[in-house]
């Protein structure tokens, strides 16, 4: 079973890909934040220095914030440094972008770049637009030259949510990454609209895979559903799931449960999705400063446990492992989970390696 485990780039925090390789993690991701987290590339390259089985790829990028030539290249860099380990995870960058102030890439702009990005990274040529002008790019140079290593089949994923992003996915990726928790209904749905995406783009059923992408916590005696979120993956981690998910959420609201969807959208107007001042925050900096750092007292009122069952994987390692299968059986190809903790990410790995990967 592939299982890809994400993290933001912690450049002190090289062993933990290597702790992944070693307890079963098919995938590692490094997650990118301009302003709270290391390159991810820089990342990716040292850590292939440090492993030999593990797949190692940016989880995700943005499309504007690099231009896809430049990608290109890093991808191709850091596919000839880990000998032909490297994937691309691409997506619109909800935090990267919302950080800075900015708005996340249209649909549109994440479609542009990732043709671009593709083509390059498998060999081929493309025409590229920047600055108004329209020009053809391709990765110069023979293949043993040594600067960088195509491949034809090099792997393309797209974090996506809703109606639009999954339809981008469905006609440019070899896989999706959608938010989900072990809610059986709800990846059934997912599951449905892809493969619905996929049949109008003209290709063949289950070429795009699913993969599931969630967020973790091992349980220790006596801990509840709180204890996840203070001493686990925080209280940014349902809110990200929702954000991400917004567009279904609000088409089947019905189908997928009307209390739970109510719940998870008036988390995120609550905290995230208002004005920083809103929010106790002077500014968007203030606001996103304790991104992926853990638990914010100010976002608890707006949890629950039942938010926390529909959007997250948490418990005993029982509980882990039977919900880990109940995903799967549901109608996944892979499983994620994204640490959004730096700091414990160790623990966590282990975590995964021992309750799931050394049982399944």
């Amino acid at each position: 079973m592939d299982f890809i485990v994400g993290n933001l780039a912690h450049i002190e925090g090289l062993d933990q890909v290597k702790l992944a390789e070693d307890v079963g993690i098919t995938h590692y991701g490094a997650g990118q934040g301009p302003l709270h987290s290391s390159d991810p590339f820089q990342f990716l390259a040292l850590a292939a220095r440090e492993t030999s089985t593990i797949k190692l790829g940016p989880y995700v990028l943005d499309p504007l914030t690099r231009i896809p030539p430049s990608v290109a290249n890093s991808l191709a860099t850091l596919n000839l440094v880990s000998e032909g380990r490297a994937f691309l995870g691409l997506g619109t960058a909800n935090s990267a972008l919302h950080a800075m102030g900015r708005k996340s890439a249209k649909p549109e702009e994440l479609a542009e770049a990732v043709q671009v990005i593709s083509a390059l990274v498998r060999g081929g040529r493309a025409d590229h637009t920047w600055r108004g002008e329209t020009k053809a790019a391709q990765l110069l140079g023979a293949p043993d030259a040594g600067f960088f290593r195509t491949d034809p089949d090099f792997p393309v994923y797209i974090a996506a949510g809703g109606p639009k992003g999954v339809a981008n996915a469905a006609r440019y990726a070899d896989a999706i990454l959608y938010c989900v928790g072990p809610n059986p209904n709800f990846i059934k749905i997912v599951r449905r609209e892809l493969e619905r995406e996929v049949a109008a783009a003209g290709r063949p059923p289950g070429s795009v895979k699913l993969i599931g992408l969630t967020f973790f916590y091992q349980l220790r005696n006596g801990e509840t559903w709180e204890d996840a979120l203070t001493k686990g993956f925080g209280t940014t981690a349902p809110m990200g799931s929702t954000i991400s998910d917004m567009g279904y959420l609000k088409k089947f609201r019905e189908e997928i449960g009307a209390d739970i969807v109510d719940k998870s959208i008036a988390m995120v107007q609550n905290t995230i999705m208002g004005a920083p001042e809103e929010m106790g925050a002077a500014s968007h900096l203030d606001q996103w400063d304790t991104y992926a750092k853990g638990f914010d007292e100010r976002h608890m009122p707006y949890m629950s446990q039942d938010i926390l069952d529909f959007w997250t994987l948490y418990g005993s390692p029982d509980d882990l492992l039977e919900k880990a299968q109940l995903m799967m059986e549901s109608g996944l190809d892979a499983l994620s989970v994204f640490l959004y903790n730096p700091f414990t990410a160790r623990r966590d790995i282990a975590d995964i390696g021992s309750s799931i990967l050394a049982r399944i």
